[in-house]
């Protein structure tokens, strides 16, 4: 740091040698030991760099707060609030201000930063200040984020060269926008004497990261594993130490959710760290999104096909891969969903992490690995390893046993991979009709699980499953595509073909829990919907549903009614449910006649119980009245 020399009574400064207290360690830091030096420099000095290049660490490490006047323009909107700014960093004691109060003929001062020191305003007070020269010198001036105050440029700089002028102080000014220093570049010549762009000092900065984001109590392997970020961010083209931070702060959330048999599997965690890095890298640079981190190996795989054939432009992670040579993108170490959860949502979720690793290759092993997993790391694995897999699948295959949907497609991607590849002697189109075969047969056995609830239930295994994308490639993801679609519909007959089996129980449901049943088919917010969009009315015969409405107790008419309401109005939304639509009639029909056969009470307590039936619109009507304006 700096040391400098006293002002005399008469206000100049004595001629100190002024000298750091270490070796300047950068080109700005030997510039600001010079600049500093000269009495008068007649001249302000503009510090620029990269965005997070660390332009404002540098400035106060060289010049700390204790030998300059640091003021930081951001939110600052008129003149009057930086010279206010000014004023408080040169005078921040209110006796001091006192003085200076007495010295302007006793002129009052209101700092709302200090507290009231009288009635009257400060923009007079400092306008005299200024003018009979009470600025204090003794140190350099910092004006730090230029660019982020609304006081016009031209204003702005020509506040700033009247305080190297007239006022004879070294001013260093930090602009963190590069935009803004080009637009101003002819004025700025008058104004700056010289510009400084900051080259970062990323081992420096990385180091101070480091032992922050470091406790006594953390793994041994992790000071080492750090070190590698260090190298994978040398290849990233980037020189923001705001980044790093972030990056070596992230991954140690990520080293902390791991067990100790992890962190020893030193090549695991060699590819963990260098994968992390530089996607956490990209991600914080907004050159990889969630998009990006969905499906990298089939981005990866279609581009070497693409890039053969001259098509297409890469994409981000296959840009990312050309850029960090020692970085395997494709690797499935940390899987697509937790990158995701980790780098796009943060949140580092220790059960996703341990189970994504010790899905690896680095810690499956042959008794818990389902075959399709060995026979997808065949890069990785000895041959003997691969080929007993790769023949239990087929195995697997042929007799069926494969009922997991995801699992079930995994192993499809994987053939039609071999066959396109001539790895096997079947085509694609042979894998494609053998699967369709598969799932017929499945269907036919009643051993195809049933679909789910939901509008999209099929989400949880579509386009990937157990965190791996399908081995998929454009060259056959239309054969790919036509089994998925056979499988889904085939699931939702394999459901037709239970719900009669169904009915049942459901209608035991009405008869003894009438809030029970309205759970069970209408949205609520507190539970997930059995039948949401599941057409189990429509198997239900109206006079038995009848019945057991009517045998209910009479607290849970209303929620019945209240559940065939809104049921009915929910129908036409819901393809799935098209044919509930004709059964409210029906049972509306039913009531009114059972109704009909009672007398007094009885007959209008039913009466009043049909009336909460609500008839569905038909499709073309609530599409008519959902266009028309409230």
């Amino acid at each position: 740091m700096f040391r400098f020399g006293k002002k005399t009574q008469s206000g100049s400064r004595t001629n100190v040698v002024r000298k750091l207290a270490y070796p300047p360690a950068t080109h700005l830091e030997h510039y600001l030991k010079y600049y500093v030096n000269q009495l008068e420099p007649g001249y302000a000095v503009l510090v620029t760099g990269g965005w997070g290049s660390g332009k404002t660490h540098q400035v106060t490490a060289a010049l700390p707060l204790s030998h300059a006047f640091y003021v930081s323009l951001f939110g600052l909107n008129s003149p009057e609030e930086i010279e206010g700014q000014i004023f408080s960093a040169m005078y921040p004691g209110k006796a001091a201000i006192q003085k200076i109060a007495e010295k302007v003929d006793s002129v009052s001062l209101d700092l709302p930063m200090l507290g009231s020191l009288g009635t009257g305003g400060l923009s007079s007070a400092l306008t005299s200040v200024f003018i009979k020269n009470e600025v204090n010198t003794s140190k350099p001036l910092i004006f730090d984020d230029l660019e982020r105050s609304t006081v016009d440029i031209k204003v702005l700089l020509g506040l700033i060269n009247r305080f190297v002028e007239h006022f004879k102080c070294r001013v260093i000014v930090i602009a963190h926008d590069e935009k803004i220093v080009q637009g101003f570049t002819e004025a700025k010549e008058k104004v700056f004497g010289q510009t400084l762009v900051v080259e970062p000092n990323v081992k420096g900065a990385f180091e101070a990261f480091a032992a922050k984001f470091t406790h006594a109590d953390d793994p041994a392997p992790l000071k080492k594993l750090q070190d590698e970020i260090l190298k994978i961010f040398s290849q990233s083209d980037s020189d923001s130490l705001r980044v790093l931070r972030h990056v070596v702060e992230d991954f140690r959330r990520l080293v902390m959710v791991l067990e100790e048999r992890h962190l020893a599997n030193e090549a695991a965690m060699l590819e963990i760290v260098r994968l992390f890095s530089a996607c956490a890298i990209e991600v914080r640079h907004g050159r990889i999104n969630r998009q990006g981190l969905t499906k990298r190996q089939d981005r990866l795989s279609n581009h070497r096909l693409s890039a053969a054939n001259g098509e297409g432009p890469p994409s981000p992670i296959v840009e990312a891969s050309s850029k960090y040579t020692a970085v395997d993108f494709g690797s499935t170490v940390l899987q697509d969903n937790v990158l995701i959860e980790m780098l796009i949502q943060g949140r580092f979720v220790a059960d996703h992490i341990r189970q994504s690793i010790d899905s690896s290759v680095f810690f499956m092993t042959r008794e818990a690995a389902r075959p399709w997993q060995m026979v997808g790391d065949f890069d990785r694995l000895e041959d003997n390893v691969v080929d007993e897999a790769l023949k239990c699948m087929e195995g697997q295959f042929a007799n069926r046993e494969i009922l997991d949907s995801g699992e079930f497609l995994h192993v499809v991607a994987l053939k039609m991979m071999m066959a396109f590849r001539n790895v096997t002697n079947e085509t694609v189109d042979d894998v494609k009709r053998a699967a369709i075969d598969y799932i017929d047969d499945l269907l036919a056995q009643d051993r195809l699980p049933p679909r789910a609830a939901g509008f999209e239930w099929y989400e949880n295994f579509d386009g990937s499953y157990a965190g791996v994308s399908y081995w998929v490639i454009k060259d056959y993801q239309d054969a790919f595509r036509k089994v998925f679609d056979y499988l889904v519909k085939a699931r939702g007959t394999a459901l037709d073909k239970q719900l009669p089996a169904m009915v049942q129980p459901l209608l035991e449901v009405v008869r003894s829990n009438g809030r029970q049943f309205f759970e069970k088919v209408c949205y609520t917010r507190n539970a997930k919907t059995e039948y949401e969009d599941i057409p189990i009315l429509a198997h239900v015969a109206a006079k038995d549903f009848v019945d057991a409405w009517l045998a209910s107790p009479k607290t849970d008419w209303y929620w019945i009614g209240r559940a065939l309401k809104e049921r009915a109005k929910a129908a036409p939304q819901y393809p799935a449910l098209k044919s509930e639509i004709t059964w409210f009639p029906k049972v509306l029909k039913e009531m009114r006649a059972r109704a009909r056969a009672k007398t007094g009470l009885a007959r209008l307590r039913i009466e009043r119980a049909a009336d909460l039936v609500e008839l569905p619109l038909q499709p073309q009507k609530a599409k008519a009245k959902t266009a028309s304006p409230a």
